[in-house]
């Protein structure tokens, strides 16, 4: 009887509420996009040598900007999983969780950036950086040029608008997925490719545009239809090993593509092409991480704790706060030559070495330590007032 319960256990029941693979991913997202941005100051080439041995990182780093694209499909599939369990709560108390989620931090770091903004020497528009406050506050921000190109505030704080703006829909959108998840699906690709293919490719600039929840919708899709997979999936008690086993086979083809498309996508040159080119490809990428959410969390009971240990969900705890502030603090660590670099200006042109490493290194450091701080000195704090409060009002 011990020897059937062991070998039982690699295919032990996934909770349905609870999906392991995301903390990897969102951990694997956020440090992608990370790893971009700092690329883009250090030129450190992305590549491994040990001996003879040769491993090249440059193609998802070059092209990690679209990592965006799963974060949001992870939220699609996060914020709608409640709904696909049959669990959803009030309208009231999601919106209620969600601000004490995101505003504490996010008002902290819009607060820094203003007083950044106010003390450089070269600031002389109050009037722009007042619409500029505003448009953030209101999660606009993406819709203006003066608040999502030419921001003096934090320009990696665009995807919040888009977040916002999907959670202004989730409330009256998840009941409809859950009745009719097929069709209501095929409406949401359905919008963002008309949206990408017969308006945003067909502009001559597609700056301003890009990066807007109808041309996000497909992504958000694909999260919400893998979570009505993965709910109904996990509750099934029959064959346990054969769920895990495609669940594996689904994990392993979504990584596989995503390399695919980040390999193509990196050979893109020019921003305008790079734009039309995620467009292009958002759709499948974003599958291709459903697959592994999905697949991943749904998969032997071995691999579902590599997705989710007590190291990957404690990275993945910090994973907001690191993203909001990885980028700001990548650029002023550059200005304020810290780590020093010998280069009048521009290290990274000059292929400064061990400016470049060390450089990189400090980035991240950096990050992670203000992510921590900022989670367990403003975040949970914030959140457990807020939801005493909640508790004490209603």
């Amino acid at each position: 009887m011990k020897k059937l319960e062991i070998a039982k256990r690699p295919v032990s029941p996934a909770p349905p509420n609870y999906a392991a693979a995301g903390d990897l991913l969102r951990v694997v997202c956020v440090g992608m996009i990370a790893w971009y941005h700092i690329w883009q100051q250090s030129w450190l080439s992305p590549t491994l040598r040990i001996g003879t041995f040769k491993l090249s990182f440059m193609a998802p780093v070059r092209a990690g900007y679209m990592f965006v694209d799963l974060m949001l499909m992870l939220s699609g599939f996060l914020l709608y999983l409640p709904w696909a369990n049959g669990r959803q709560r009030s309208t009231r108390d999601f919106y209620a969780r969600r601000a004490l989620r995101i505003l504490p931090s996010y008002w902290l770091c819009l607060a820094v950036m203003l007083v950044f903004a106010l003390s450089q020497p070269d600031f002389s528009d109050g009037e722009r950086l007042a619409k500029d406050l505003l448009a953030h506050l209101s999660f606009t921000h993406n819709l203006f040029y003066f608040s999502y190109v030419q921001t003096r505030l934090n320009v990696v704080l665009w995807t919040l608008a888009v977040e916002v703006q999907f959670y202004l829909l989730l409330p009256a959108l998840a009941p409809v997925f859950k009745k009719r998840p097929l069709a209501c699906y095929l409406a949401m690709v359905s919008m963002a490719l008309c949206f990408q293919r017969l308006w945003t490719e067909q502009l001559p600039d597609t700056t301003l545009f890009v990066n807007r929840l109808p041309n996000m919708l497909d992504a958000y899709a694909n999260g919400m239809l893998a979570a009505h997979l993965y709910a109904y999936l996990a509750k099934q008690k029959k064959r346990r090993a054969l769920i895990a086993a495609l669940g594996t086979l689904a994990c392993a083809l979504g990584a596989w593509g995503i390399w695919r498309i980040l390999s193509a996508q990196a050979r893109v040159y020019g921003y305008e092409e790079l734009r039309r080119g995620q467009l292009a490809r958002r759709w499948l990428f974003s599958v291709c991480g459903a697959a592994i959410l999905a697949g991943g969390s749904l998969s032997f009971a071995p691999l579902r704790r590599v997705f989710s240990n007590r190291v990957v969900r404690f990275l993945s705890g910090l994973s907001f706060n690191f993203y909001i502030w990885h980028q700001w603090l990548a650029v002023q660590l550059k200005v304020w030559r810290i780590p020093p670099y010998l280069a009048e200006t521009n290290p990274n042109q000059a292929g400064e070495m061990p400016w470049q490493l060390h450089y990189t290194l400090l980035c991240f450091a950096a990050a992670l330590l203000v992510a921590a701080l900022t989670t367990y000195l403003v975040e949970k704090p914030a959140a457990k007032w807020g939801q005493r409060w909640m508790r004490d009002k209603f």
